[in-house]
């Protein structure tokens, strides 16, 4: 006859009462495992480079262990102790090769024995020095270059006199398409200019309203070299031109660079697109970044007596347009006009054209921002419309002549902006409008309230990783509470080992 110790009960609740932690602590283990293991080494190289976008160099590509089998070592001679061991290398010598002496001459001459040769960098860091400044001279229009001070470039179609400073209009072509005579924007199927006749009026200006300081170029009423500007860069083939200048306060300490970049577009042979960067050297976040672009329509073969035509679209950095091509192109300057403000359609006949002001930021330490301009001309105002569409112009001008504002014949020459915070103005062929459709303006679009136009930046302060970090789950209390429960479980087992022994001792 066996006897229930009262004691017993006691003993199995804690072995219950370990088991249970122990599931627990089993349970937990998983929920690690999975907060660890949410990003692979794969995912998190991903997200680096994409923090870092254009910056990060490509890895170089894994050699295949099987792609060349090692060379065979030698077999060693009969009679040989293979476990002798081998003989020292005698070390190679190196020599310092003359400070005057040429890889080439060096690396000619006879040897009678393995040696190193080492070369002075200096002769070759001057020589490439000196190709650098030979380039950056040959770069820079000379008196008595065709177009000088600009270079003209062309795609066979339209023609621009673009200056190392990054305005247009030169007084003299010679020698480019255009010929003798001023140029600007010209059109060579009909050989009219719209910008040059009279008065050399194009040109751009950057500011901050916060300081006050600003840079730009106009040759009219700037002069060659513009004002507040340092030329960091000019480089030009036949068919494209790149413009890059510093913008200084009167200190000379630099504000802002500015890039202006000419290529042909690629979507129609009727324009030139300009990528225009902005960035901040100042040290300091810009709160506000203004840009004016402004030119006198002079369109020919009735230059001084035209048409206008300025449609702002939706682009919500857009400010403030009006048709006084005469105006300073400080965007500090504030507004001008001559026959109308905002928006018009074949104003004219006047001698007039057309000014853009943009409003962007805030722009931080280091940040840049970007968008593009569209120069050209077509033999129709409907084919001026199809290229707008083509390119999704968001803002533009047209300059047409006195004789035909409707059709636009005999040219209509185009002056337009895109990623200005806007919608494509005329619908591209094939689109819901049809080609050449206008595109309907949003409801909601922006009213110019003075306000700046967000523009997308890095993060000063963090990172993409970080972001998502702070999105993601905290590992470690899992990980403690886990630890912990675990531990429980291991001392609810030794304490009910210990009970049991004790009450199996007293049974005895």
């Amino acid at each position: 006859m066996s006897i229930e110790n009262p004691h017993r009960p006691r003993s199995r609740l804690g072995l219950g009462a370990a088991a249970l932690a122990t599931t627990l602590a089993l349970s937990f283990a998983p929920l690690v495992a999975y907060a660890d293991e949410s990003s692979t080494p794969d995912e998190a190289a991903s997200v680096a480079a994409t923090e870092m976008g254009d910056t990060v160099p490509a890895e170089p590509e894994a050699i295949e262990a099987d792609a060349a089998p090692a060379a065979e070592a030698p077999e060693a001679p009969e009679g040989a102790d293979p476990a002798a061991p081998a003989e020292p290398a005698e070390p190679v010598e190196v020599v310092v090769a003359d400070d005057d002496a040429t890889v080439d001459e060096t690396l000619a001459e006879d040897v009678e024995e393995p040696l190193v040769t080492l070369f002075s960098a200096e002769p070759a860091a001057e020589s490439a020095a000196v190709e650098s400044a030979a380039v950056e001279a040959a770069a820079v229009p000379a008196p008595g270059d065709p177009c000088y001070p600009a270079v003209c470039i062309t795609n066979g179609t339209i023609l621009l006199a673009v200056n190392p400073t990054g305005e247009l209009n030169t007084n003299d072509a010679t020698g480019s398409p255009a010929g003798p005579g001023d140029a600007g924007l010209a059109y060579l199927p009909t050989g009219s200019d719209s910008t040059s006749p009279g008065c050399l009026c194009e040109g751009w200006g950057v500011g901050d309203p916060a300081s006050g300081v600003w840079g730009g170029a106009n040759l009219a009423s700037e002069g060659q070299g513009g004002t507040n500007l340092q030329l960091e860069s000019f480089v030009y083939t036949g068919s494209t031109a790149k413009s890059v200048v510093v913008v200084v306060d009167d200190a000379d300490a630099p504000v802002f660079r500015v890039t202006h970049e000419y290529v042909p577009s690629s979507a129609t042979p009727n324009l030139y697109q300009v990528n225009v960067t902005i960035e901040n050297l100042s040290g300091a976040p810009i709160a506000t970044v203004q840009y004016r672009r402004v030119m006198d329509w002079d369109i020919e073969p009735t230059a001084f007596s035209e048409f206008v035509t300025i449609d702002r679209g939706s682009a919500s950095a857009l400010f403030y347009t009006s048709d006084d091509g005469f105006a300073s192109p400080n965007p500090l300057s504030g507004p001008a006009s001559i026959l109308f403000e905002g928006e018009a359609v074949d104003s004219g006949p006047d001698d007039h054209g057309a000014l853009f002001d943009f409003r962007f930021g805030p722009l931080g330490v280091g940040g840049s921002l970007g968008f593009v301009i569209f120069y050209g001309a077509a033999a129709t105002e409907a084919e001026a419309i199809a290229a707008l569409a083509a390119v999704g112009a968001e803002a533009y001008s047209f300059g047409q002549t006195e004789t035909d504002p409707k059709g636009g014949t005999p040219n209509t020459f185009i002056f337009a902006f895109g990623k200005v915070g806007g919608a494509p103005i005329f619908s591209p062929p094939g689109g819901p409008g049809g080609p050449g459709e206008p595109e309907p303006k949003p409801g909601s679009a922006p009213a110019s309230d003075g306000g700046a136009t967000p523009v997308m930046a890095v993060s000063d302060t963090g990172s993409m990783g970080s972001a998502l970090a702070e999105t993601g789950t905290d590992s470690q209390p899992v990980l403690w509470i886990a630890l912990w429960v675990m531990l429980a479980g291991a001392a609810a087992v030794v304490v009910a080992r210990i009970a049991g022994r004790r009450e199996d001792a007293r049974r005895e």
